[in-house]
């Protein structure tokens, strides 16, 4: 018997290591995967009872390869062909992928190791992970792992209860209560896909990410680049930023360059401003606070009513809006140089401006000189009066805009306001005008470019609360007591006015007004004053559906009071047709037909009150039944618009105001890393106490020997 034992210890050895293993070869039928054999070494083998049956421990360098993976441990216990426990110092290798524990259990059959240690280490190129337990299949190169777990890849953290790696792939897989951070964001997340080879974190639950500079993002869907700071956000997309809330099906957000882009159902909500902005294309560039909006694009200013479309609200819509920031100089700026390009930009501006106005003012009083020809003394004075005060005042305006960069500008201001006093009391002529005229400008030219100079150093800021608004091509504008139409508009915050070019249409209840240029004032969202001019403008009421009073000039000025018309001047070759009604009865009374130089109604009611007319009037009354033929009751430029006259249904469309989730966001709690903060402090403990290393070591020289020699059997 003894001899026998040692004729059978070689043939055991061998089968043991696995250099000869013929049933695990054989090929299953059917669905059933082919069984490869699990090659073992060791220094030592020797039997050991297992329940009924006989297994074997090996000790001293042993090493397990199986699936193209590596297991190295201190020892081992093999059960039968498929089932092994490794002990101590468990290394499970392949490729890229390190899972180091204290124990495993590994299964041929199902090509599973389960490892075990009070705490988990899986490395993979440069990305970590530490978790409590582990599976790993050495077939696909799966990994799964749940009770917690933290994974680390460069500045970029991630944890999760549960989760998966795969290795092939470098992606790691978190779900439940996945949180993530690096130095720009934290993240919330249900279930989070992160690629450590390309560093993007991809996610297909709602997600919410709170960025360094307080910015709030969240979406159904989207993915995270790292590398390139991309967001990509699908499917009900949100940002919050200090002052805008934002809304569209896809947000492409690249903060390298503080550039948004909005695709879809997009929505602006402008809080500052008390606005929203809608269209299913945009975007948004952070630098300057620009932004543009098409396809199908609306407009609505909430100002101080609830911010869900009631109140003093106005509606708009273009083909395409574009909303830009202004500088402390007026300009919109997208870049900002260093102080000295800037002085000598600045100078170049102010000095642009200054030319432009005298170009623009010596201009008028030569045409006022060539009128002087043919009109009387008194005319051109009247005339060159007006021009030069427009001028005045419009120097004045761009000089309050530019304000803050010098205390000078009071004086400048000064010296223009007297300009202004003795304008409107001006002396017996019109040469005196004329110098004064060439006198003032050229002063505030010196002291605009010596302001400029001045500012060498100072860069001008961004001012939010200015800002002006451009929509092109079929613009359309509704509020409660006015409505209008154009091809463009401008409307300019810092002083509540707009803008309104081309075929421009505008209604104030009962009246119209048309011409090719309208410039409105307002007072708290409300027009207290709009100045029609250019082509020929024309002002109308409906009488009945045959009969219109039109009212037609060089310019019309019509003023108003609480958003009611009650007075309407009419400069330069004032014409009117005007139907008088018995205010009794409402029957017409007669049909007046008036020229003069000017004219003023006062208006009560939405009624004419009284006319005054200015300058060698010409009228003549038509009893109604007496109008000849050869008198036209329709002026040239006459146009009746109402089917143009826009509602809130028309500008709106589709669009429905989201309400604001500030408060919602605001309130959501931050990614706290309960997962990762245990982890780290159960890491410190393991390590004070000695029971545990936190590894890094590869596979011994002698593995990877004996797998080079498995490989080319």
């Amino acid at each position: 018997m003894k001899r026998l034992s040692y004729i059978l210890l070689p043939l055991l050895c061998a089968l043991v290591v696995g250099v000869v293993e013929c049933p695990a070869q054989t090929k299953k039928r059917g669905n059933e995967k082919e069984l490869t054999p699990v090659d073992i070494k060791s220094r030592r083998t020797r039997p050991v009872p297992v329940a009924d049956s006989t297994g074997y421990a090996l000790t001293g360098d042993v090493v397990l390869y199986h699936n193209g993976a590596v297991i190295t441990c201190d020892s081992v216990v093999r059960y039968s062909e498929s089932q092994m426990s490794c002990f101590g110092n468990v290394i499970i290798n392949k490729d890229d992928t390190f899972i180091y524990g204290d124990r495993a259990e590994y299964s041929r059959n199902e090509g599973e190791a389960r490892v075990y240690s009070p705490l988990i280490k899986v490395r993979n190129k440069n990305a970590t992970l530490y978790t409590y337990n582990l599976v790993f299949n050495t077939a696909d190169n799966i990994g799964r792992f749940y009770g917690g777990g933290t994974f680390t890849n460069g500045e970029n953290t991630m944890e999760s209860e549960r989760g998966y790696f795969y290795a092939d792939l470098d992606e790691m897989v978190g779900v439940d209560n996945v949180e993530m951070k690096n130095a720009t964001y934290e993240m919330r997340s249900d279930s989070v896909n992160y690629n450590s080879e390309l560093e993007v974190a991809k996610y297909f639950t709602r997600s919410v990410t709170w960025k360094t500079d307080g910015e709030i993002l969240a979406s159904d869907e989207g993915e995270y680049h790292n590398r390139d700071q991309r967001y990509i956000f699908r499917d009900n997309a949100y940002v919050m930023g200090e002052n805008q809330e934002m809304w569209a099906d896809t947000v492409d957000y690249r903060e390298l360059v503080q550039f948004i882009e909005l695709k879809h159902n997009a929505q602006i909500r402008d809080e500052e401003h008390m606005s929203v902005i809608f269209g299913h294309y945009g975007n948004y560039d952070d630098n300057t606070g620009d932004t543009f909006l098409t396809k199908n694009p609306a407009y609505m200013s909430y100002g101080d009513s609830d911010g869900n479309g009631t109140g003093d609200t106005v509606y708009m819509r273009s083909d395409s809006m574009y909303v830009y920031l202004i500088d402390s100089l007026g300009y919109c700026t997208l870049t900002r140089p260093d102080s000295a390009t800037l002085a000598n930009e600045l100078a170049a501006k102010a000095q642009a401006i200054i030319d432009k106005r005298v170009a623009d003012s010596m201009a008028v009083v030569k045409a006022a000189r060539d009128k002087f020809v043919a009109d009387s003394l008194a005319e051109v004075k009247r005339v060159e009066n007006e021009k030069l005060l427009d001028s005045l005042y419009t120097l004045r305006a761009s000089f309050e805009a530019m304000e803050q960069l010098s205390d000078s500008l009071a004086d400048i201001s000064n010296r223009v306001n007297k300009r202004i006093y003795n304008i409107e009391n001006p002396p017996v002529d019109s040469a005196a005008i004329k110098k004064a005229l060439a006198d003032s400008l050229e002063q505030v030219k010196m002291d605009s470019i010596a302001m400029a100079t001045a500012a060498a150093d100072t860069i001008p800021t961004k001012n939010t609360k200015d800002r002006i608004m451009l929509g092109l091509r079929n613009v359309k504008v509704f509020r409660t007591d006015f409505q209008g139409i154009c091809d463009s508009m401008l409307m300019f915050s810092a002083d509540s006015t707009a803008q309104l070019h081309r075929n421009t249409v505008m209604w104030n209840d009962i009246n119209q007004i048309a011409s090719e240029r309208a410039d409105v004032y307002t007072k708290q969202q409300k027009p207290y004053k709009v100045f029609f001019s250019e082509g020929k403008p024309i002002m109308s009421a409906e009488i009945d559906t045959t009969r219109y009073n039109q009212v037609a000039g060089k310019t019309i000025e019509a003023k108003f009071e609480d958003g009611v018309m009650y007075r309407t001047d009419i400069v330069g070759n004032a014409q009117t047709f005007y139907y008088m009604v018995d205010d009794a009865d409402g029957a017409l009374m007669g049909y007046l037909v008036a020229e003069s130089s000017d004219m003023t109604f006062f208006i009560e009611d939405n009624t004419v009150d009284g006319i005054m007319y200015r300058g060698n009037p010409v009228y003549t009354i038509y009893p109604m039944d007496k109008i000849p033929e050869s008198q036209p009751q329709r002026m040239e430029a006459f146009v009746w618009y109402a089917d143009r006259k826009p509602t809130v249904e028309e500008i709106m469309g589709e669009w429905i105001v989201n309400p604001s989730e500030r408060k919602r966001y605001t309130a959501m709690r931050r990614p706290q890393f309960p997962i990762t903060y245990s982890i780290e402090r159960h890491k410190e403990s393991l390590l004070m106490g000695g029971g545990w290393a936190d590894r890094d070591d590869d596979i011994s020289d002698l593995a990877k020997d004996f797998i080079e020699r498995v490989k080319d059997k």
